[in-house]
């Protein structure tokens, strides 16, 4: 499996307003706001072809715990079940 670190925290560097590399694994993202959250997720979910569950987005309080839920998303996407479009993954945050 590609590192997807890089990715990860580029794309919540990108929304705390910090560059990347100024982001470790325990780097806290608690001050995201639920838009930044959705933000966050649906970015992650583009760039890697997965579906988050809403449920979980909360408790991913650092950036590594980011990286460790999309890690375990990829490893799980291969069920079968297609991949949402644009609009039913919106329509699941606003």
């Amino acid at each position: 499996m590609r590192d997807i670190r890089p990715t990860v925290f580029q794309i919540l560097g990108d929304i705390l307003g910090v560059p990347a590399d100024v982001l470790s694994p325990t780097a806290s993202v608690s001050s995201l706001k639920y838009q930044e959250m959705a933000a966050a997720a649906i970015a992650c979910e583009k760039a890697f072809h997965i579906e988050l569950e809403d449920e979980r987005i909360p408790d991913l309080k650092t950036a590594g715990a980011w990286v460790d839920y999309v890690k375990e998303r990829i490893a799980d996407r291969d069920d079968g079940r297609p991949a949402p479009t644009d609009q039913e993954r919106e329509s699941w945050y606003y």
